[in-house]
Formats: structure tokens, C-alpha cells, sequence
């Protein structure tokens, strides 16, 4: 039978080992958007529906009892890299559920707003301190409230660099009824520009 320390000591190192895998991949990422070499898929898609469906596999991760909803325009299309973008979503939503308070909410939006398109992940936890509000974007960047994606202080920082990709930007506030809200902004394509279903 294996002494308990030993056992507790070997699942401590399994899970600071997991995390450095994390943070050695993000930072990889990181490097890559930065110089590019990666060419990033440009092709029109459907916003609405990748939203929708990444909304869909993340509510079953139902942490903490807290519900996620979704306000969806339908058929939002832009153009670039669907990996990209699901990667994003996946980052703001593990982070609202990191954030969020037990039997809170998650609400996240999809809409036109003039010639952009505006996504937004709004939680009701804990909120962003007003010093850290223009920090959490930085790489290995954790603040006070530990508000920063995977543990590894790179999950915004990867969320700013896709919207970048995309020439968008993103902002993160607190709202009044308490939490925070991220705030995406990306171009928009026109409509004629998206191939028809097949």
C-alpha cells in the first residue's frame, strides 16, 4: 500500500506537471500568433451557429450549478480561422465558470452592431479589480483574484491574441449588477460575401 504523502506528493507533481504542459502549449501559441507562421484559415463561416454550439458543449461542464445561457443573432457570418475562434470562446467561457458565482449565470451574446459584430461573456462573480482591468490581457499576468484563464495566467492573453488575428478588440468591464463582461468586437463581412449552404 503506497504511503499517503508519497501519494499525495505524486499527485501534486502530475498536476504542476500538467499545468506547465498547459503553459509551455499557450506560450507556443502565443509565440506563433505573434510571428504568424501559422497561416490561420481565412474563410467566411457562421459565427451564429459555431457559438451556438460551443455554448452548447460548455454548458455541460455545469461547474459550480451555474447556468449558461445564450442570446445568438442568427446567421452572423466573418471571415477567419474556426479553430481560432472556438479556442477564444472556449477561453472566456472557462474563465466565466472559473469567476463565476455558485448558482450564477452565464450569458453570452452574439450581435450586429453597426458594421461590427459585437460578442459578449458576462458573468455575475466576482468582477475584476479596477487595477487589474487594463492587466489581465498580459501574458503569465495573475492578478490578486487569480482572474486569469487555465491557471497559467495565458488564457486572455491567447483571447487578445485571436482577436487581433481577426482585427478586432476586446475589453473587459464590470457591470453594475456586479461580475464582469468581456467584450469582443470583430468586423463583419456582408452577407453576399458567405457561400450558401450546400
Amino acid at each position: 500500500e503506497m504511503n499517503p504523502d508519497y501519494r499525495e506528493a505524486l499527485s501534486v507533481i502530475h498536476r504542476q506537471g500538467r499545468r506547465m504542459n498547459r503553459m509551455i502549449s499557450g506560450m507556443l501559441e502565443l509565440v506563433r500568433m505573434e510571428r504568424k507562421t501559422d497561416l490561420y484559415a481565412r474563410e467566411p463561416f457562421n459565427l451564429s451557429a459555431l457559438t451556438k454550439s460551443v455554448c452548447e458543449d460548455m454548458a455541460l461542464i455545469c461547474e459550480k450549478n451555474i447556468a449558461l445561457t445564450t442570446d445568438v443573432e442568427p446567421d452572423i457570418s466573418i471571415t477567419g480561422d474556426q479553430t481560432l475562434i472556438t479556442r477564444l470562446l472556449g477561453n472566456l467561457i472557462g474563465n466565466a465558470y472559473r469567476y463565476g458565482r455558485k448558482n450564477g449565470h452565464i450569458i453570452v451574446t452574439l450581435h450586429r452592431a453597426g458594421s461590427a459584430i459585437e460578442l459578449t461573456v458576462s458573468d455575475d462573480g466576482i468582477g475584476i479589480a479596477p487595477d487589474q482591468q487594463k492587466k489581465i490581457f498580459r501574458r503569465l499576468y495573475q492578478g490578486a483574484s487569480e482572474r486569469s484563464g487555465d491557471g497559467a495566467g495565458l488564457g486572455l492573453a491567447i483571447v487578445k491574441s485571436v482577436v487581433e488575428a481577426h482585427d478586432g478588440t476586446v475589453e473587459a468591464i464590470n457591470l453594475p449588477e456586479g461580475g464582469a463582461c468581456f467584450i469582443v468586437a470583430l468586423p463583419s463581412i456582408p452577407a453576399e460575401a458567405v457561400p450558401a449552404k450546400a
